[in-house]
């Protein structure tokens, strides 16, 4: 249970009931904890955490009160008391504080429109003589010809509204059941009675007072007695007792009334703070039957605007009879005739079943009914029982059919009472379908995929935001009738939600205009969506599908999405000489100035560009200039290109480099050559009459597949005051040969460089960001290409470097072979243990890990083949072969010094960057910093265990090695992207150090993968945590153990793996330490609400040294 005492987060807020969701509950069908066959508040008691596990956050109980139970406990005898069955008063009271505990609020029923003909005012005026005061505490009348124009509400039951009593000798009112007398409340005194009443319930603790049959109260002659001028009077009358003597008490009339006459029991917010919308909830189920949005949308606009204190209360379904008072006849019929076809299925003017059977059981239905409740404008009330798909009996009386025992277990009588079958207030549902066998808690609380999983998550996501209790609701109006969609706004949050009323898969087409650039998030499972732009915004939905999107501005697009549409406006470049007009040396004297200008354009275009591209490496930085630092065209049969190099210069940091290969395209803009290239435009161009497109070279397959054949023919080509050259590896002709360079694929997914894919053979990487030096990847594609080949890599074929003037290198593209994968090893993890987890929270947490072991072993098998292929790197990587880069040397006394002085330095500047920002964290984080500060003389303490000698070498390693830079391969993995971290100059990522480093980078991967994973489990519902972390620390152990062991199988005998294992743990320890160190100084300066990952990975680490047995 998460006992969060009196502080639950919403205590102090006087509009809680506009976050309420309220669960709606008979105490006597809930849980029997004596056996005598009726529930009772002690078993309600014993059922809370059920409850505040569901998601709910409001009780809303049937009358529990003494009563002759002719009318459900709605026929009360005594007003101050509890029906002995379901207990006492202390009971009441001790379940009030329960729920208090867990955050719950409490809602009862304050019946006063009547009595039961049993109650003592009503025995007391039948027998006190005409007129007097307690005679008066009832509406009597000496004909029952009185009130002709009132109708009468229970047709099925009732012949007339009055009822004539032997004792009285006079006929009594009543609006409902003959043996329920109305009270009088045109009687002052029976009005301040009433408020003695609600006073004592809540001096009780009660929250709110359901206002059962409020548009009743008060008669008139002549009127049709409902919703008169004086039963307002006395509602104000009573709402201002409890705004002068009580905090944030809540009313909820009960109006089964049209909108506009509702909106009457809110007043101006000295009324009832809530009210039901009755006609929406038949029209939901009209929606669905005729697959059209019109029921829904028609009602809800002519649902008037209600204060802004006040809030509607919407429910699918409840005690009562599905009511069909606040539709047409026409629709009455049809409602009937679709929901109702056996007469037993009707009773008064309404549907007598729950909401499963109504939707066929159909799980696609129920789950759609249930996200229009939710995500409507009101607080939802759910009905017990409707969680788990409950069923009905319709040969049970009245209403009962809908108030079963709740269904528990498969256990004799559902779970819910011990006694013997015969003595329970009403038979369990047992029918095939949805009897307690088939449909109960203990069964869908163990099944990933029930319903009531589904309604704990969908419950979860509704709780996240204020928009759907608070926010403001515009239809949408897509041509689709099919497709109901509306968006809810609040305080600058905007949900989207789409809903397809059909049984058959429906396209939809929504303008979202007004929310340009920004990213639909899926709210259930945290999705992001390409982003909205100018077009309509295409959706398809399956059969009765429903999504909620965050229209989200802190959200980034999907790493795969590829923006295709052209710039709104593109400027004009005139090239009046071809690309000798972009160099004014080439052009004639008079066109220089020309040609000057054409630069300045282009410059001025790029920077437009350039800002836009995803591998821009400095975004958000404000960019001063672009110059055209140098440019060469490159002509070959298949087509001339300028192949430019830019300066970009900024205000706040230093000057970078970027290449930009170009090309020509002639033609019109609707021509479909043209066409597809308009995505990759950055200009217009024209020369004299001919017209056509600037764009960027890598769309244009002849380009690649030139890079390609220069490559494969060592050619060198000028550049500036130095030389391009193509270089193939001796691997060239085996991965091109046969390659027809035909067809070119462009993955979205692009990072700081741009990547191309040949024929599904090749995988041509071009750098944008150019730095000088030697390029690491290039460096070690060669070495593990050709000087000690290591099969589990993309093989190296060909490359492209910049020589400037004294040869000083500039890598600009790689091609290497493609190899076909199932996606990167961190998605394949973070899915997996997100699945794992996900499905753990359906088991009983003893049985989640007892079936641990085999649960992971096959991905326990993966992960100790990466080990392995991670091992036989560092043996390739250890290889003598005379290259001085990449020769082995020893690691003698200064390295180990120079490590422990590094590591030093990190300790000391990562906790004073710490402490500097420590007042930025929220409270439990700052007590997690202050225990790191704490143990700053324990950290240091770390770096004594390195061994003063090591035997061992330093060879080049990956350096920048974690499940992002591994390609699952099948069974197998593929290691990729060896240019070290981005962060560091090019040099120091050349320098050869322990690859222990590597290892400590994966056992930190995982350690981020199971962050990241619990933080998306538990988003919605943190209090989930508890129950996942320790099955997520044992998948996490198990994990290493297994990279470990898969690893040191591998790396035996390599000689940069230490020669005493004790000294290779030390090792892994320390760049374990380091790396999170660094982890955690690159979260604070780039994602601070990231920092608790590497400080709770730190305390862990410093806990597990302290006690490794544990």
């Amino acid at each position: 249970m998460n006992q969060q005492g009196e502080e639950f987060s919403w205590q102090d807020d006087p509009l809680w009931y506009k976050e309420a969701i309220i669960y709606q509950l008979h105490v006597r069908a809930f849980l029997d904890s004596n056996n005598d066959g009726t529930g009772d508040f002690q078993g309600l008691t014993q059922k809370l955490d059920y409850i505040q596990d569901l998601g709910v956050n409001t009780i809303w109980l049937l009358p529990f009160y003494p009563s002759p139970l002719r009318d459900d406990g709605y026929d009360i005898a005594d007003y101050r008391n509890i029906y002995p069955d379901y207990g006492t008063r202390r009971d009441f009271r001790n379940f009030v504080r329960a729920a208090h505990r867990r955050g719950l609020r409490v809602i009862t029923e304050l019946v006063i429109n009547h009595t039961s003909d049993q109650h003592q005012w009503f025995q007391a005026a039948r027998k006190a003589p005409p007129g007097s005061a307690k005679r008066n505490f009832y509406v009597w009348s000496n004909s029952d010809q009185k009130f002709p124009e009132t109708r009468i509400i229970f047709t099925d039951t009732e012949t007339s509204n009055w009822a004539w009593d032997p004792v009285a000798k006079a006929y009594y009112w009543h609006r409902f059941f003959s043996h329920q007398p109305d009270l009088n409340h045109n009687n002052p005194q029976v009005v301040k009675a009433v408020i003695r009443v609600m006073r004592f319930w809540l001096d009780m603790g009660v929250d709110g007072l359901r206002l059962d049959a409020i548009p009743y109260l008060c008669v008139r002659e002549g009127t049709h007695n409902e919703n008169l001028p004086e039963t307002h009077e006395v509602l104000k009358q009573m709402r201002a007792v409890v705004d002068d003597h009580y905090r944030h008490r809540m009313f909820l009339a009960e109006a089964n009334q049209w909108p506009e006459d509702v909106r009457e029991y809110f007043g101006d917010g000295d009324e009832c703070h809530m009210a039901y919308h009755f006609p929406l909830m038949p029209r939901m189920y009209m929606a669905i039957a005729q697959e059209d949005r019109h029921p829904i949308t028609e009602i809800m606009n002519q649902t008037p605007d209600i204060p802004e204190s006040c809030q509607w209360a919407i429910f699918l379904r409840n005690h009562d009879e599905l009511t069909l008072e606040m539709v047409t006849d026409k629709e009455r019929d049809y409602m009937y005739q679709t929901y109702a076809t056996n007469p037993r299925m009707r009773v008064n003017v309404g549907i007598r079943r729950r909401l499963a059977p109504l939707m066929d059981n159909d799980l696609d239905k129920i789950q759609l009914m249930n996200s229009l409740l939710l995500s409507m404008p009101g607080s939802p009330i759910i009905y017990y029982g409707d969680e788990i798909g409950m069923g009905e009996n319709i040969y049970l009386g009245d209403r009962n059919g809908v108030r079963t025992p709740m269904q528990w277990s498969p256990d004799r009588n559902a779970g819910f009472s011990k006694a013997d079958p015969q003595r329970l207030y009403l038979p369990p549902i047992m029918d095939p379908i949805y009897g307690y066998e088939a449909v109960n808690v203990e069964a869908q609380s163990r099944d990933p995929s029930s319903l009531l999983n589904w309604m704990k998550r969908l419950l979860a996501v509704r709780k996240n935001t204020q928009a759907f209790g608070r926010g403001t609701l515009k239809f949408l109006r897509p041509g689709n009738r099919k497709i109901l969609a509306y968006v809810r706004e609040y305080g600058g949050e905007a949900i989207l939600c789409v809903a397809n009323l059909s049984r058959y898969a429906q396209p939809v087409e929504l303008d979202l205009s007004r929310f340009k650039g920004r990213v639909p998030l899926e709210m259930m499972g945290h999705t992001p969506f390409p982003p909205i732009g100018e077009l309509p915004y295409l959706l398809t939905l399956p059969s009765h599908g429903f999504y909620w999107f965050r229209l989200a501005t802190d959200v980034e697009e999907p790493s795969w999405h590829e923006e295709r549409l052209p710039p709104l406006e593109l400027p004009v470049l005139v090239l009046f000489a071809g690309w000798d007009s972009l160099f004014p040396s080439r052009v004639d004297p008079p066109r220089k100035r020309m040609s000057e200008k054409l630069c300045g354009q282009l410059e001025q275009l790029l920077r437009d560009f350039l800002i836009t591209q995803r591998w821009f490496a400095a975004k958000g930085e404000e960019v001063e200039r672009v110059r055209l630092e140098q440019m060469e065209e490159w002509t070959e049969e298949a087509g001339s290109w300028l192949l430019a190099r830019v300066r970009v210069e900024f205000a706040d940091i230093e000057v970078q480099s970027y290449f930009i290969p170009l090309a020509l395209a002639w033609g019109e803009g609707d021509e479909e050559p043209i066409r597809r290239l308009l995505p990759s435009t950055i200009a217009k161009i024209r020369r004299q009459a001919r017209i056509g497109i600037l764009y960027d070279a890598l769309a244009d397959v002849s380009f690649s597949r030139a890079l390609v054949t220069a490559m494969g023919q060592h050619r060198e080509i000028p550049f500036g005051a130095g030389k391009l050259k193509f270089s193939p590896t001796a691997a060239f002709e085996k991965l091109v040969n046969g390659v027809s360079l035909q067809q070119l694929w462009r993955p979205a997914m692009e990072g700081t460089n741009s990547t191309l894919i040949l024929d599904n053979r090749l995988f041509l990487k071009i750098y944008r960001h150019l730095q000088e030096g030697i390029n690491p990847e290039q460096e070690m594609g060669h070495f593990l290409t050709e000087a000690s080949p290591f099969p589990n890599i993309v093989p190296l074929a060909g490359t492209l470097e910049s020589l400037g003037p004294e040869g000083t290198p500039m890598t600009l593209a790689l091609l290497q072979g493609f190899v076909p994968n199932q996606g990167d090893a961190w998605a394949y993890t973070v899915d997996y243990l997100e699945r794992f987890l996900e499905n753990s929270l359906a088991k009983p947490l003893e049985e989640a890990a007892i079936e641990f072991g085999e649960t992971h072993n096959n991905y326990l098998r993966m992960i100790r083949i990466l080990g392995q292929r991670t091992g036989e790197l560092h043996q390739a990587l250890a290889k003598e072969t005379g290259n001085p880069a990449f020769d082995p040397e020893p690691i003698n006394s200064a390295d180990l010094d120079s490590w422990r002085k590094h590591i030093e330095k990190d300790i000391e500047q990562t906790l004073k960057m710490l402490e500097q920002r420590r007042s930025e964290f929220s409270e439990p984080l700052r007590t997690e910093v202050d225990c790191l500060l704490a143990l700053k003389e324990t950290l240091r303490q770390r770096l004594a265990l390195i061994p003063p000698e090591l035997r061992a070498v330093k060879t080049r390693y990956h350096g920048d090695y974690h499940l992002g830079q591994v390609l699952v391969a099948e069974d197998d993995f593929v290691i990729i992207d060896f240019e070290g971290e981005p962060a560091r100059p090019l040099a120091e990522r050349r320098i050869k150090h322990s690859p222990l480093r590597d290892v400590a980078g994966m056992l930190r991967s995982f350690n981020y993968a199971t962050a990241v994973a619990l933080r998306h489990c538990t988003v919605e519902r943190p209090e989930d945590r508890g129950l996942l972390l320790p099955l997520a620390h044992t998948w996490e152990r198990q994990v290493g153990e297994s990279f470990l062991a898969g690893y040191g199988e591998a790396a035996a005998g390599c000689p940069s793996y230490p020669a005493d294992p004790e000294h290779a743990h030390y090792l892994i320890e320390l760049f374990i330490l380091e790396k999170a160190l660094y982890e955690l100084r690159y979260e604070l300066d780039n994602r601070p609400e990231w920092v608790d990952v590497p400080l709770n990975g730190l305390l862990e680490f410093l806990e597990e040294e302290e006690n490794p047995g544990e």
